[in-house]
């Protein structure tokens, strides 16, 4: 078996309370700063649920797969399952973190919000229209999740909060001009979802065809349609995406973020590398 560099990476699990599995979670950042060891804000994290920062006030940055993003008021940030996180100084930021598990929402709204697509869009600055419809859906979100026992039955306020979350992501995407993928194109989100589980194992986008049972012609048509890309440059981007998360987060050595990633030979990832980034990997190690 590959030995893995992954797991050098923080993994925070999705872990909500008993008996509220699958419920959404709305709570202030301050509430999160005060349970949790300071620690687990500097260094870097992968998530493995989806996490909405909104700020109402303050400002901060908050890196995410090597962008660096401009927290402020009126801002909203989106953090996919698998991205790379790291938080800047919360100590002036009033904000709430949104948390929900993938595939809490139905396949309308992933179709129409991008909710399960790893490159959809990820930052927002509103206008006072759209902050005052996201900051009212968040306050829904928050008396949800601070409900407990009392009248609201548990299956009651599970079907309020992913009604609020719906509509909450449903406006945001309404703010962007990024055009959604398409619900009917089962063939490109069966592909979108293989990559993303196996893109360490499988390079050929000919494997993936063989293993989901479409032909390559449809798979590049239905990539194409969705994402103006090649299956194969698809499949490129998100092994490039890994590595440089290993590179940037870890002190694995390049040969094993190699094989991590599926490449048996170190040079053949080396020169792989190096033609898409056009920085070998120890370079682009040493520019950061």
């Amino acid at each position: 078996m590959v030995d893995s560099g992954h797991s050098l990476i923080e993994r925070i699990a999705y872990s909500p309370r008993s008996g509220r599995e699958y419920e959404v979670e709305a709570r202030p950042i301050s509430a999160m700063r005060a349970a949790l060891d300071p620690t687990r804000f500097r260094a870097p994290q992968r998530v493995e649920f989806h996490l909405l920062l909104v700020v109402a006030s303050g400002a901060s940055t908050h890196m995410l797969d090597f962008t660096e993003h401009e927290l402020g008021p009126r801002t909203v940030l989106w953090a996919r399952p698998g991205q790379v996180q790291r938080w800047g100084d919360l100590s002036d930021l009033d904000a709430t973190a949104v948390i929900f598990p993938a595939g809490v929402v139905d396949p309308a709204t992933d179709a129409l919000a991008s909710v399960e697509q790893p490159s959809g869009p990820r930052f927002w600055r509103l206008d006072d229209a759209a902050w005052a419809d996201v900051s009212a859906l968040v306050s829904v979100l928050r008396t949800s999740h601070e409900a407990v026992g009392g009248c609201i039955r548990s299956e009651a306020r599970r079907a309020a909060s992913r009604h609020a979350l719906e509509a909450l992501l449903l406006r945001l995407a309404g703010t962007t001009t990024t055009q959604p993928v398409s619900a009917g194109s089962e063939a490109y989100l069966a592909f979108r979802d293989a990559v993303e589980r196996d893109f360490a194992v499988e390079h050929s986008v000919a494997g993936y065809a063989s293993r989901l049972g479409y032909s390559v012609r449809t798979l590049s048509r239905a990539t194409r349609t969705a994402t103006g890309a090649s299956p194969k440059e698809v499949v490129d981007q998100r092994i490039l995406l890994e590595a440089k998360r290993l590179l940037a987060h870890t002190e694995l050595p390049v040969a094993r973020v190699g094989a991590s990633l599926g490449f048996s030979d170190p040079s053949n990832f080396t020169a792989w590398f190096t033609t898409r980034e056009r920085l070998s990997p120890a370079a682009f190690r040493a520019s950061l």
